[in-house]
């Protein structure tokens, strides 16, 4: 696994929740959703309920942006998104938090997974935080030169 690939995997494991943005009627929609498995190829699962609005949208436009946001680090990644009827693969990835959202188990006709076969991502990575961006902007003031507030990159997955 090439390094982008594996930074961008790391603040996905580390965050979970994403923001996915779908479209809908050509206005961008954007909801929490939980990260279940990032694969090591990028592709992300989620479950979500039948009755969502994101599978009336992913089935009018299935490109998605999923975008990950923590202290320090963030990813906005892009991808196409399907449901997936996979039973074995709903009770690997079932767990209490789901049961919460999502009552009646993996086998429940309520329970939808949906994959983004992930294509593209972009990732910053700041070690020292809001402190560090806060030094750098200083010393920027002060210098004159740019502030590099952290690495950032990008890997087609």
């Amino acid at each position: 696994m090439d390094p982008d690939t594996k930074k961008v995997i790391d603040i996905i494991n580390d965050v979970k929740v994403a923001m996915v943005t779908t479209s809908a009627g050509g206005r961008l929609v954007s909801r929490p959703l939980t990260v279940m498995e990032v694969q090591d190829d990028g592709d992300l699962w989620i479950f979500t309920s039948a009755d969502a609005h994101v599978l009336t949208e992913i089935a009018a436009e299935p490109q998605v942006n999923a975008s990950f946001a923590g202290s320090r680090r963030w990813v906005s990644l892009n991808g196409t998104a399907s449901v997936v009827d996979d039973p074995a693969k709903k009770k690997a990835l079932w767990n209490p938090l789901v049961e919460a959202f999502i009552p009646g188990g993996p086998d429940s006709p309520n329970a939808v997974l949906v994959r983004v076969a992930s294509e593209h991502a972009e990732y910053w990575d700041n070690p020292t935080g809001f402190a560090g961006v806060l030094a750098r902007w200083v010393k920027a003031k002060a210098t004159g030169e740019p502030a590099h507030p952290g690495g950032s990159g990008g890997a087609d997955l």
